[in-house]
């Protein structure tokens, strides 16, 4: 079976970027949208097979787009975690070091989350025990305040929720792009031919 579909906008891929950009295009006003996956559910590969830590920036570059995007992007999602309900757990996150040469670098990354915007703590090892009694390290230790743990799973499910209530987004599972023909490769319906790509 053929069948003629138009759509303002196509999205390919229905993990975490795939549903957020529609997310984001929706509160743009964009109320034509169509989200393909090739799998028969969200998030089935990367999104949704990960540990769920949401980083704070301690790592990156001072001032890079990195670093920037990477706590803005945390703070955000500990947002909407918050608001509608879903699991968060706001633990932070400690390094520790093993040797007195490691002590250098963990003052590095220090400065480094200092800069970056992350709220971060030097902590000795009396300190470290009151957050962490099963950590060891060597002198001090690096506490990260904004360092958090989320379920993707759940996360990819309330945005697949939230935008098929729009109205404004399709999403069409088994379904994958076949390329430059601009035809799409469905066994739900077998061909959709998209215009205005």
């Amino acid at each position: 079976m053929s069948v003629g579909l138009s759509t303002h906008t196509l999205i390919c891929g229905g993990g975490i970027l795939g549903l957020t950009i529609a997310r984001e295009l929706v509160a743009r006003g964009c109320n034509d949208i169509v989200l393909i996956e090739k799998e028969d559910s969200v998030g089935c590969h990367a999104s949704g097979r990960n540990s769920g830590v949401l980083h704070a920036g301690i790592y990156y570059t001072p001032d890079s787009a990195r670093a920037r995007l990477c706590l803005e992007g945390n703070l955000l999602m500990q947002q909407y975690c918050r608001e509608n309900g879903l699991p968060l757990i706001n633990s932070g996150k400690v390094i520790v070091t093993s040797n007195p040469q490691q002590l250098a670098t963990l003052h590095e990354l220090h400065k480094r989350a200092r800069l970056n915007g992350a709220k971060v703590d030097l902590v000795d090892e009396k300190q470290l025990a009151e957050i962490e009694p099963n950590a060891r390290t060597f002198g001090q230790a690096l506490f990260s305040h904004y360092t958090a743990v989320v379920a993707p799973g759940k996360i990819l499910e309330h945005l697949q929720k939230e935008l098929t209530a729009t109205g404004s987004v399709k999403i069409l599972f088994n379904t994958k792009f076949s390329g430059n023909k601009k035809i799409l490769q469905s066994p739900i319906e077998e061909k959709y031919h998209i215009k205005n790509l």
